[in-house]
């Protein structure tokens, strides 16, 4: 049978203002329709219940006045929170009896008052609990006129009751944490402001705040959650968290654009550029890679990211796109914002870099035909990989279908000059018959976007991989700190970064004019003039010309690439031309014309000037069906490390292998059962070890050391062998 236990107070007073008779009762009450049972309770059973005794009135007894009822208060609860209550407002402004323009205000402790919260043992999902004891602890600031030097002044007075004066509870010991003991002040409310503002975690703002005052009683880390979706509901103004979003990139003057469904009005697709990460795309549109992540917002919604290369070196976001899913409709809508911007220069990309997906290879071959596309390599290297696990089953065998010096898939991949390259191919297959179909299926049709030999042709400054995408979802995913974030709070901490990469993209610019790198007297007049990322690779191709017995020449600005020369990317002569004088000329003609016509002309205007004040809402929240949503932003596992872990990795591959084939023997000699003693390594370390040929290697699944039975084992290993050698069934002969 449940209980609770709640202490009402019946009426027990005659008068607000007069002395309580001590006529108050204890009710137990059964939820399952029990009996009440009523107790009798005076200030002489306190100390039962929890009560001290103590009369704390004297702690308030004072003849200090106070100007106002705040400069009260605050003293009144720094007197209790020393003592280990606190005091709230209660019955604020009733009027004094003798002088009724007089106010008086009484603070009452915490914990009176009854708890209203109704405990249901059908299906409670944690019990109820609450701080509301009952207590009578209660004192008074009255209003009196008072004369200072000379004149009447209204001042404050603290005035206790006696039959006030106790506590029917224990008094708070542990104060970390106390919504009253440990609550933030104004300056830690606007601590909390700033760090959150910079995307600190709440971890470690409390940590921050510790550090501040670490004699203060500490605030939980629900507090601190609170007051930070307090800020966030005063950001929003009444928007919801797309409309807040738009807001946002209308303040910081981001190219963006939307679209939403125009039946639920519910947004699907976002395109945002940073201002400063448009100026480097026309200046920089040489080289573009493009990729998208999941794990970001709560939306479950594909993010894609675009990022481009500058002189020094670095990667730096063009754009960050929210699509529904990783469609060619998606990927098109993407691509079509991306020649919008380049729209203004005339510009465009001299290569894109992708992975193989089939929406987006789709996409760009639709709208730009004329533009190399490459096919990242070290994904299909991976894909090559994993298929060869599957067919062999092995990685010592895989290793030797992908290294083999005659008939390996890197002579493929990096071969050199096409002739080479339909020499090697026609080997490879022919050799490895089955994977050798899997690769003419697969990718036979994509040979050009990533064999050495067709990628040189194109200007791709290095780039045959998608590593800098990956880079910077890592990147990402270390400022969002979170898998469920919303539009606004994404969109915040995703500018907090930009505004880091592009002060890092300015300085490494500016070392690069002032700062030059001492170097080979033949790049002199190179120094201040390009990025020193290409005077390093100068100087590596210098140390293999020198190598071979090649001299050099002085090298001319004139010779280097405008890529690498533009290290003024805000005065870059890609920079479109000021439209103004059109824009003028536009908004003439709107005054100009017929009142119907000039309302048109300013909504369309104010839609894309302030896409926040549409009729917008964020994307349904899409929570997982399996289980409760998991904060994690690790990407799942791609289908080649699934293929590692089913079929083993170098260095246990050795050991997993010899534990199947030793168990598939059964028992030794005389009944004895035949040990799985083994040496974990690489097996090529162990052929090479023992002088194996090398054509026997691609047949070594392990070793085992057969122990005291060797004869009996051995002619049983030599037995397999011959059988995986020729092809031999000679169990069945």
């Amino acid at each position: 049978m449940g209980w609770t236990l709640n202490i009402n107070v019946l009426p027990w007073m005659d008068d607000q203002f007069r002395r309580p008779t001590m006529d108050r009762r204890l009710i137990l009450t059964s939820y399952h329709g029990g009996d009440d049972v009523l107790l009798r309770l005076t200030m002489d059973s306190f100390e039962e219940f929890g009560g001290d005794k103590v009369d704390y009135n004297p702690l308030f007894a004072t003849t200090h006045r106070f100007a106002t009822r705040g400069e009260a208060n605050e003293w009144a609860q720094n007197v209790s929170y020393q003592n280990g209550f606190a005091l709230v407002k209660a019955n604020s402004g009733h009027k004094n009896r003798t002088q009724p323009e007089l106010v008086a205000s009484y603070f009452r402790c915490s914990r009176y008052g009854s708890n209203k919260v109704i405990y249901d043992p059908e299906r409670p999902k944690k019990k109820p609990k609450t701080v509301k004891y009952q207590c009578l602890f209660r004192i008074r600031a009255v209003e009196n006129y008072h004369f200072v030097d000379n004149k009447q002044k209204v001042m404050w007075n603290i005035l206790t009751a006696k039959d006030f004066g106790c506590h029917n509870h224990q008094l708070t010991k542990y104060k970390d944490g106390h919504r009253h003991f440990a609550g933030l002040n104004e300056e830690e409310k606007a601590y909390v402001r700033q760090q959150y503002l910079a995307s600190v975690l709440p971890r470690d703002i409390k940590s921050g705040l510790y550090q501040k005052t670490p004699d203060k009683p500490q605030p939980s880390s629900s507090q601190i959650y609170t007051e930070k979706s307090k800020i966030r509901k005063e950001m929003r103004r009444e928007r919801n968290t797309a409309q807040k979003m738009l807001s946002l990139a209308v303040e910081a003057n981001y190219v963006h654009w939307h679209e939403i469904n125009p039946d639920t009005k519910e947004l699907t697709h976002v395109f945002m550029s940073h201002p400063e990460a448009v100026k480097l795309f026309w200046a920089y549109p040489h080289v573009v890679l493009i990729d998208s992540t999941y794990k970001t917002n709560t939306y479950n919604m594909a993010l894609v990211e675009v990022v481009g290369v500058t002189p020094a070196g670095s990667s730096f976001l063009i754009s960050c796109v929210l699509i529904p899913s990783e469609s060619e409709e998606g990927y098109t809508w993407l691509l079509r914002k991306l020649m919008e911007i380049l729209e203004c220069t005339g510009a465009s990309p001299s290569v894109f870099v992708t992975d193989r997906e089939l929406g987006l290879v789709r996409a760009l071959r639709s709208l730009f035909r004329e533009t190399p596309h490459l096919l990242c390599r070290w994904h299909v290297n991976r894909a090559i990989e994993s298929r060869a696990l599957m067919v062999h089953k092995t990685v010592a065998y895989k290793h030797f279908v992908l290294t083999n010096p005659e008939t390996g898939w890197w002579n493929v991949i990096d071969a050199t000059c096409e002739e080479d390259f339909n020499k090697v191919w026609s080997v490879f297959c022919e050799k490895w018959k089955r994977l050798g179909s899997y690769v003419s299926r697969t990718w036979g049709e994509h040979v050009k976007k990533f064999v050495l030999c067709y990628t040189n042709e194109y200007f791709h400054l290095g780039n045959t991989a998608t590593s800098r995408v990956e880079s910077a979802h890592s990147l990402l995913k270390a400022w969002l700190k979170s898998a469920h974030l919303t539009l606004d709070t994404m969109w915040s901490r995703i500018h907090s970064m930009l505004e880091g990469q592009h002060s890092k993209i300015s300085k490494e610019l500016e070392d690069s004019m002032s700062r030059p790198r001492i170097t080979h007297r033949l790049f002199s007049l190179l120094q201040g003039k390009v990025s020193t990322k290409a005077i390093e690779i100068m100087e590596e191709e210098l140390k293999r010309g020198v190598a071979l017995g090649i001299g050099g020449s002085r090298v001319h600005l004139s010779d280097i690439h405008s890529f690498w020369r533009t290290l003024e990317y805000e005065n870059s002569e890609a920079m479109p031309k000021n439209d103004n004088d059109m824009l003028d000329e536009l908004i003439d003609k709107a005054r100009q014309s017929d009142p119907v016509y000039r309302k048109v002309f300013l909504e369309k205007l104010r839609d894309i000037l302030h896409p926040e004040d549409e009729d917008i809402l964020a994307p349904p929240v899409r929570e997982n069906p399996k289980g409760p949503p998991r904060g994690s932003t690790t990407r799942n596992k791609s289908g080649f490390e699934h293929t590692i872990r089913k079929y083993g990795t170098p260095s246990t591959d050795a050991s997993t292998n010899v534990q199947h084939m030793v168990g598939d023997f059964g028992a030794g000699v005389a009944g004895a059962p035949l040990e799985k003693n083994y040496t974990k390594g690489l097996i090529s370390m162990w052929v090479k070890r023992y002088g194996v040929p090398e054509d026997l290697w691609p047949v070594f699944d392990g070793w085992v050391d057969v122990g005291s039975d060797g004869i009996f084992h051995l002619f049983y290993y030599i037995f397999q062998l011959f059988t995986i050698l020729f092809n031999v069934d000679l169990y069945h002969k």
